[in-house]
């Protein structure tokens, strides 16, 4: 609920032109969507209907938020035009969100299938923030809808993103990079915050189209899928 609450504000926010707030909101959406699963697992409260709701929550906040602070912050000046294709998050949110729930119950991957939709929804967030921070506006819009695109069609893609790294003691040398790589990364939000944010995104999501290309050019494939992880389901 909590999640969905800031996706509404969110979008409340963005209509009134507050738009820094209205990104921060979806950031804190995407932390919310990160918490609950693993809180339910903690308390051991797991649930079908969790996992249900969970989505619809998604769809708010990671679908109709981006949308909505999208067309506000740009796209409502391009009239009919503008309207679809604002409308381009919510409904490539809603066909990954879909898509994830059909495989509830299937055993979860060391890895994402796909961009997760809270990070193509921060990934429009922190873009917002990023122009408004240096020009208090959005400056560069050709390049705002690029991204836009971009992480919609990742989302329903087949592409694999990396899951949070296991904090245990018992982990492998690659579960210690990714450690490291997320302190670092947090390292520099807490320093440079609106400054850092999208880079740093933007290097998380231009990882798995990289990744694709170097396997294909130095003739690799996939390889072997990593071990599931148990219980680990959630989407963001």
């Amino acid at each position: 609920m909590a999640n969905m609450f800031c996706g509404f504000y969110s979008a409340v926010l963005a209509s009134q032109g507050r738009f820094m707030v209205a990104s921060w909101l979806i950031v804190a959406a995407a932390i919310w969507d990160t918490l609950d699963g693993k809180l339910a697992r903690f308390t051991g409260s797991t649930s079908s209907f969790g996992e249900q709701y969970d989505s619809m929550a998604d769809v708010i906040s990671f679908g109709l938020a981006p949308s909505m602070l999208a067309y506000f912050v740009f796209f409502n000046v391009w009239g009919t035009t503008g309207v679809f294709l604002s409308f381009i998050p919510l409904v490539f949110a809603s066909i990954r969100l879909a898509r994830f729930n059909l495989r509830i119950g299937e055993s979860s991957p060391g890895y994402f299938e796909g961009l997760p939709s809270p990070s193509a929804a921060v990934a429009v967030a922190t873009f917002v923030m990023f122009n408004f921070e240096f020009w208090d506006k959005l400056r560069f819009s050709k390049v705002f809808l690029t991204v836009m695109v971009l992480v919609a069609l990742l989302m329903i893609s087949n592409i694999r993103y990396e899951k949070m790294p296991r904090f245990s003691i018992r982990s492998d040398r690659a579960n210690r990079i990714k450690i490291i790589m997320m302190v670092v990364s947090v390292t520099l939000l807490l320093l440079l915050q609106e400054i850092a944010f999208f880079p740093l995104v933007a290097g998380y999501i231009l990882w798995g189209p990289l990744r694709i290309l170097y396997l294909s050019l130095s003739g690799n494939g996939e390889g072997e899928d990593p071990e599931p992880e148990e219980g680990d389901r959630e989407e963001g």
